[in-house]
């Protein structure tokens, strides 16, 4: 019995001393792992900086609220919601301007058009769109200058983003709100992206006036009086009636945003910019014709490149060939800030070649 109980506690001692053993040998070797291993520093210090470069890139996301005149010479003010992204080594400031129907949540999605990290994005709501849009009215440019504008000011008199170059991206009326802005203050933008403007809102309103059919006994007619339509379109009175006619014989979706067309001549403003613009159309836009953007691009007096893509409708460039739109537009924001434009062409012109597939697409049944 003394044996055994000799032996046990000699046992009970190795495996002590196995356990102390076992443990500094192993703190040893992961303290040399760790803190000693030239390799190991190597492999954290890369680390670390890859964490570092991630953070640098890491967006900033901002809430803002733009106060915007409701027209020229008005005292009372329109509050227009936005969302700041910024980078800290961002390069410049791309301010979205958003189409009919749309909204500053939309426009959030092109942000990875741009390089991560290089540029700034504001988007935001034009009036009557988005957030606290009750009782607003949309005009389609006319007013939407000065939300543009309140943007712009917003931007300049950010203590981070103040003087850092500011571009435009916009499509349709917010290409258009963007186009007005820079004719009428000409120092807003260093740049600007302008997808599917209209060239005149009397060429919209005629353009939708023309689809305009009814059927009768299996036969389709034109609706009678079209061209007194159009001579009075700017007519408070006959726009009820054509707001309504379009909205439900051509199946425009409105989404019950109050509106009223004004007359506007975005190709003959476009007279007055000389900044690089880079214009965008599709040639199976059913809203605005292409001899709309032709004839804006030959206006343009500065630096200029159109593109006329396959797109099979209104707006439909970016969604139908996603790489190259990106591609395109990042070379031209690059050229800018680089200056290296002004060694190129002064003007111009791509046009994508046939494509079967889209014309299948885009034509009638038959």
């Amino acid at each position: 019995m003394a044996f055994n109980a000799v032996y046990i506690k000699n046992r009970r001692y190795l495996v002590l001393f196995g356990i102390v053993f076992f443990i500094s040998f192993f703190n040893k070797n992961f303290c040399q792992y760790s803190f000693y291993d030239d390799n190991l520093t190597d492999t954290i210090y890369f680390k670390s900086e890859d964490v570092l470069e991630k953070s640098e890139k890491r967006p900033i996301f901002e809430q803002v609220v733009l106060n915007a005149p409701i027209s020229d010479g008005s005292t009372e003010i329109l509050k227009r919601k936005g969302i700041l992204t910024r980078y800290e080594n961002a390069k410049a400031t791309i301010i979205l301007c958003h189409g009919f129907t749309s909204d500053k949540f939309d426009m959030g999605v092109l942000r990875h058009l741009f390089p991560k990290g290089m540029y700034n994005t504001l988007t935001f709501d034009f009036r009557a769109h988005g957030e606290d849009a009750h009782q607003q009215l949309c005009t389609f440019g006319k007013n939407e200058v000065h939300d543009v504008a309140a943007a712009v000011h917003f931007v300049k008199n950010h203590q981070l983003l103040k003087d850092k170059p500011i571009f435009a991206y916009g499509f349709s009326m917010g290409a258009v709100s963007a186009i007005e802005s820079q004719a009428r203050y000409q120092n807003f933008f260093d740049a600007m992206i302008l997808d599917c403007p209209f060239g005149s809102s009397e060429t919209v309103i005629k353009n939708g006036l023309s689809k305009m059919k009814v059927n009768l006994f299996g036969y389709e007619f034109k609706i009678p009086g079209i061209s007194f339509l159009e001579r009075y379109a700017f007519n408070r009175y006959v726009q009820l009636f054509i707001k309504y006619a379009l909205r439900i014989m051509s199946h425009s979706d409105s989404k019950h945003i109050n509106t009223e067309i004004y007359p506007l001549y975005p190709a003959e403003s476009v007279k007055k910019i000389t900044v690089p613009c880079f214009f965008i159309h599709c040639k199976h836009d059913e809203k605005i014709p292409t001899d709309d953007i032709r004839m804006m691009y030959e206006n343009a007096p500065g630096f200029k490149r159109l593109w006329i893509t396959n797109g099979r409708k209104h707006y439909d460039s970016l969604f139908y060939n996603p790489e190259r739109y990106r591609k395109r537009i990042r070379k031209f924001l690059k050229s800018v800030l680089d200056k290296s434009y002004i060694d190129q062409p002064s003007s111009l012109i791509w046009e994508d070649s046939h494509d079967e597939l889209v014309t299948a697409l885009v034509a009638p049944a038959a």
